[in-house]
């Protein structure tokens, strides 16, 4: 049986439960907005869209920066300075197999496979070996950037059609990527 937590005097002290208290009025404020407007809720199912992700309405924006801003402290304050350090430094590893990903046109191959492909076909297509892919893949699937419906077979989501369909948006994406890759690369004496 779960328990409602009841905000007492000592836990007006506890800054998580604060935060968590800040959060939920965000987004409760988010929903009532959303509601008003007749916005429909954001998903990242593929082919969703919404007015949401716009900047149609400056109090959603307002209150989507804000509870941002309030799920980083939460996450910083749950992981502690060493795991948030961690996690923070390893998103080189996630951009890093964006960019490959992007180099590859492995999302292009998902597309023209109807939206989801096998490991084996992505690594045929793209000529990048399984055992790189299934290192690539889970951390893209881990950003909702692809999603993997069954195992070792991936799928596009709405961040990956975005990346596909925007071809403009796409390339800026993969540039700054790349800038980044290049930048690591001459300062660690390979390039």
């Amino acid at each position: 049986m779960t328990t409602l937590l009841v905000p007492d005097k000592t836990m007006e002290q506890d800054v998580l439960v604060q935060l968590a208290a800040d959060i939920l009025r965000s987004c409760s404020s988010i929903y009532q907005t959303r509601q008003a407007a007749g916005i429909t809720p954001p998903t990242l199912q593929p082919g969703s869209t919404t007015a949401f992700w716009s900047d149609s309405s400056a109090e959603i924006t307002t209150a989507r920066t804000t509870t941002l801003g309030q799920l980083s402290r939460l996450t910083a304050l749950l992981q502690g300075p060493y795991d948030f350090l961690s996690d923070f430094v390893a998103a080189n590893w996630d951009h890093g197999a964006l960019y490959a990903v992007l180099q590859s046109q492995t999302l292009e191959i998902m597309s023209a496979s109807g939206g989801c492909a096998s490991l084996s076909t992505l690594s045929a297509q793209s000529e990048i070996p399984e055992d790189e892919l299934l290192r690539m893949l889970p951390l893209l699937r881990c950003e909702d950037i692809v999603r993997e419906p069954e195992n070792e077979i991936f799928a596009l989501t709405a961040v990956s059609e975005l990346l596909i369909d925007d071809i403009n948006f796409g390339a800026w994406v993969e540039f700054q990527y790349g800038i980044g890759a290049l930048a690591m690369l001459a300062s660690s004496g390979l390039c």
